[in-house]
This record gives structure tokens, C-alpha cells and sequence, in this order.
């Protein structure tokens, strides 16, 4: 369904879905004490139970894989028409207010600041604020807008293609099943060799922009970008969709075991990055999961998601800047509730709801009440 503004209802609904989603995500791992991949987990006051870990681990898991390489997949397909409507040099100016300010702003002055006192407090920075302003690695800390910060980056990349390329008289073949197996094949070795330098989840050198998930986002962004003046956006052709359900589901499998013995043997780490039969596996199950599972999930979500939902507009149009605004929110919930005497389970799903609804909340006031806003969020 085309809505009044040109955005189409389904993708508007799916954006709402994955960054709720991904706000949830990072609250729960909060509270998780296999590995620190979120803010809070470095100071938290009380960690899930190994069960429930290996749970959300080996069950859900493989799901969150392909939740960003969805979100770029999506942003693939959206680029080439807004490349077009407004032409290059407004392209790249929106692009540079959307994306380049809001991320300038949030690394360098929100998330210091939110992290500089929470570390001091409850966690072992000892120094003044400008010794811990990039920690003992010497690094910017993006935060989870590092997707916004890699998405800029593409978006300038493709820019400077489309201006090299000259006028686009011919549209690109629209992917097939083979552009699909070859991406994953490429994918693979490729994410393997860079997390021989960048584990999955460590640091990315002084960018912190998440290296070693680079091969998976420029590969799906791609196909977007090939798939965007095929229709896909509306609709993928049936025999891609059923390929890509019933890859992603073998994938899924493959991963719950992989992540179940790796779980069972305390192997996180080799699986994330090293010379070792765990980071092979990964890699090559993590390709097909990045690869066809967005595929199929944006075909889901057209056939699904194409409906009005409760305050569905509002939820739309917030759904960016709940993005944005996620940190703040999740970080100030926890801290509120160290001195609750409850286990880490109920933390993080109060922790979760709170930070959606406020999120989301505060993300709709200030386009509402902030004269530019709109423009930005």
C-alpha cells in the first residue's frame, strides 16, 4: 500500500518492527555475561542465568543476524529512487543532515557523555574525561549508530558512482538466484579473513564501525541497490522466496547447533575470530542467514505488514529517531533500576518495554514540536 507521503506501508511497518526489535535486543544484552556487546554489560549489577543465556543464545540467536542486513537491504532498495528524485548534489546534502549530522553529534558529544559517568560510577574508569574519551584502545565509540555512520558511507560511495557512471539510461538485471549464491559465497571467506583482524563483536581499530560485518552489509546494500527498479520493494519473484525461506531455515538450524556447541564448550571466542573450524563455520552459516534471510523476511513483511497498524503514522515516523534515541533511554532505565531487588530476566524486559515506548515517544515529540526536526528524524 502507497501511503499519501510516497513511503510504502509495509516497509514504513517493518522499519517499526526491526528497531523495536533492536532496542529490545540491546537491552536484554545489558544483563548478558557470555560477552559484552552492549554499553551496559561492562557495569551490570546482575547477569541472566546461564540457562536462560543459552537459550537466547542458541534460540534466538540466528534470528538477530539478519536484522541490520535486513535494515541495508531495505535502504538498498530505497536509495537508486531518492538518488533520483532529487538529484546528486541534494542527495548528498540530505544524506550529510539525515545521516552525517546526527551521528557527528551523537559520538562525539551523547554517547561520551552518557558512558564517561556510567563507567566512572559503577564500572573502572579512573581517569578525567578526556583521558576516558576514547578508552585505553584509542577508539571513537560509535555506539549503535555505527549503522548510521556505515550507511553514510555507502550512500556517499554510491553517490560518487552514479556521478562517475553518468546518466543510468539501462536499469541493472534484477538479482537472480545465482546473484544471490554468489553473494553468499563471496561473503563468507570474506567475513572469515577480516575477523581474523576484527573478531565478530570486538573492536574495529579507531573507527569502531563494525568491520567485521562489513562483507554482509555492503553485499545485501548492493543487491538492494540492483533489486530497487525491479519491483522488489513491492514484490520478490516466488521461486527467489521460496529458495531464500528454505535456505534461511536450513541456516538457522546449522547455526542453533553451531551456537549449541559452542556454548557447551566455552568456545565464543574462536567462533568470533581465529584459525579455528568454529570462526569457519560461522562465517559461511552466518552468509546464508545474511543473504537469503532478508529476502525472504521483506517478502514476509509485503504480505504481512501491508496493513494499517495502531498509530501506525506516528510509529513510522519515529521510528528513525527512536533509533537515535535508544542509548539515553536504555542506559538511564538500567541504572534506574540497580537498587531494584529483581532478577536480570525481569530487569531486561522492563528495561526492553521502557526503552521502546520512550524511544519512540520522544522521537515523535520532537518531530511534532521542534521546528527542522522533520528534516533531520
Amino acid at each position: 500500500m502507497l501511503l499519501a507521503t510516497g513511503r510504502l506501508l509495509h516497509l514504513d511497518n517493518l522499519k517499526v518492527v526491526l528497531i523495536a526489535l533492536i532496542i529490545a535486543l540491546h537491552a536484554v544484552l545489558g544483563y548478558v555475561g557470555l560477552f559484552e556487546a552492549w554499553t551496559y554489560a561492562g557495569v551490570r549489577e546482575t547477569t541472566l542465568h546461564p540457562v536462560v543465556e543459552m537459550v537466547l543464545l542458541v534460540v534466538l540467536s540466528p534470528f538477530g543476524f539478519f536484522l541490520i542486513s535486513l535494515l541495508f537491504l531495505v535502504a538498498g532498495l530505497l536509495t537508486p529512487g531518492s538518488y533520483d528524485r532529487k538529484g546528486g548534489r541534494r542527495f548528498v546534502t540530505d544524506r550529510l543532515l539525515r545521516l552525517g549530522v546526527p551521528f557527528a553529534i551523537y559520538v562525539l558529544l551523547v554517547q561520551p557523555s552518557l558512558v564517561y559517568p556510567l563507567e566512572h560510577r559503577f564500572g573502572d574508569a579512573t581517569g578525567t574525561y578526556w583521558q576516558e574519551y576514547l578508552g585505553a584502545e584509542r577508539q571513537v565509540d560509535t555506539g549503535p549508530l555505527w549503522f548510521v555512520g556505515v550507511l553514510l558511507v555507502y550512500s556517499l560511495a554510491y553517490a560518487a558512482w552514479r556521478r562517475l557512471a553518468g546518466p543510468d539510461r539501462r536499469a541493472p538485471r534484477p538479482p537472480t538466484m545465482r546473484t544471490l549464491v554468489v553473494s553468499a559465497l563471496v561473503v563468507a571467506p570474506t567475513s572469515f579473513v577480516v575477523r581474523l583482524v576484527y573478531p565478530y563483536g570486538g573492536e574495529s581499530g579507531f573507527t569502531d564501525l563494525n568491520l567485521w560485518e562489513w562483507p554482509a552489509c555492503i553485499a545485501v546494500f548492493v543487491i538492494g541497490l540492483r533489486a530497487a527498479r525491479s519491483g522488489w520493494a513491492h514484490a520478490i519473484p516466488a521461486d527467489l522466496v521460496r529458495a531464500s525461506r528454505w535456505l534461511t531455515a536450513v541456516a538457522v538450524v546449522a547455526m542453533t547447533a553451531l551456537l549449541y556447541v559452542v556454548g557447551a564448550t566455552d568456545s565464543v571466542e574462536e567462533m568470533f575470530g581465529g584459525w579455528s573450524w568454529y570462526a569457519v563455520a560461522f562465517a559461511c552459516i552466518e552468509a546464508l542467514l545474511v543473504v537469503f534471510g532478508p529476502v525472504w523476511l521483506l517478502d514476509l513483511s509485503s504480505r504481512r505488514l501491508d496493513r494499517s497498524l495502531p498509530w501506525g503514522e506516528q510509529l513510522g515516523r519515529s521510528a528513525y529517531g527512536a533509533f537515535m534515541l535508544q542509548t539515553p533511554f536504555l542506559l538511564g532505565l538500567a541504572v534506574a533500576m540497580r537498587p531494584v531487588p529483581l532478577p536480570a530476566e525481569a530487569k531486561a524486559v522492563l528495561v526492553a518495554a521502557g526503552a521502546v515506548a520512550l524511544s519512540f515517544g520522544a522521537s515523535w515529540l520532537l518531530v511534532r514540536r521542534v521546528p527542522g526536526m522533520s528534516r533531520i528524524l
